[in-house]
């Protein structure tokens, strides 16, 4: 099956060569990034946010890898110091063990005496070249470790810096992840509600429902009011219903108020 998938792949090779020509390789690139760029458009927000939080973690332990060349070398700088500062105290004593000789021998005597013992002056010139040599080799020590120190310090001074400039761009990617992924949430909350389509034709429904509802409510109401009334209530509201006068509306229609009010008034005087 293996040899036949290559034998296939060749074939397609060879095809697509004498098919395209030398366009072959830049058809094949075009089609490729194509590819990619579908691929990486397909990939959710959500992945690509993680994949970079991810990253963003994987920067620690590279930072403490760091932190502890700094460590280191704060050691080495500090034992250095300690080192040095212990040959210049030798390096003191040395030297006035050598002037104490050297002031000895510009006297013009011939032998000299230390702690109970003579020595001659050649003994006490052998001694104080042999001294003055030690001097001269511890000295060039100190100076060599200074400069190693010296240089020690300015690539710790370097790596402090490059470490605080690591923390610094680490916490700054956190916080812009965070921000990312808050952006994030309000999309996807957005997206939500903006994805909630309610039915206009079931609102209606409820709506008309409602309707009926209430009209139905009210039928009960206005039907427990008519049996209130025939069931013999008491009414205890009082109606004022005006008296009409018959008589006087016809007298009043037909004129007979005023010859009527003069019959009276002519009975009344005699006449």
């Amino acid at each position: 099956m293996i040899k036949k998938a290559i034998v296939s792949a060749a074939v397609l090779g060879v095809g697509a060569v004498t098919l395209l020509g030398t366009d072959v390789c830049s058809y094949s690139k075009t089609m490729f990034g194509n590819v990619r760029e579908a691929v990486q458009a397909e990939i959710q927000p959500e992945f690509k946010l993680e994949d970079i939080r991810n990253q963003v973690d994987s920067l620690m332990p590279e930072i403490r890898e760091h932190m502890k060349v700094v460590a280191e070398q704060v050691v080495d700088v500090r034992n250095m110091q300690a080192e040095i500062s212990e040959k210049q105290s030798q390096l003191q004593n040395q030297k006035a063990s050598i002037l104490a000789l050297r002031s000895d021998l510009d006297s013009n005597n011939s032998e000299f005496e230390y702690r109970q013992v003579s020595y001659t002056r050649n003994e006490v010139e052998s001694d104080l070249s042999d001294r003055f040599g030690a001097f001269q080799l511890l000295e060039a020590s100190v100076d060599r470790d200074l400069k190693i120190m010296t240089a020690t310090r300015e690539t710790l001074k370097a790596n402090q810096k490059k470490l605080d400039a690591m923390m610094s761009r680490k916490q700054d990617l956190a916080v812009k992840v965070s921000q990312a992924e808050a952006r994030l949430k309000q999309i996807q909350a957005t997206e939500t509600v903006n994805a909630i389509e309610v039915d206009d034709t079931q609102l209606s429904h409820v709506e008309e429902l409602l309707q009926r509802l209430n009209h139905d409510m009210d039928v009960r109401e206005a039907l427990l009011e008519t049996e209130g009334h025939v069931l013999g209530r008491i009414p205890v509201e009082e109606v004022n219903v005006p008296a009409t006068d018959v008589v006087s509306e016809i007298d009043q229609h037909f004129g007979l108020i005023e010859s009527d009010k003069i019959g009276n008034l002519a009975s009344a005087s005699g006449l």
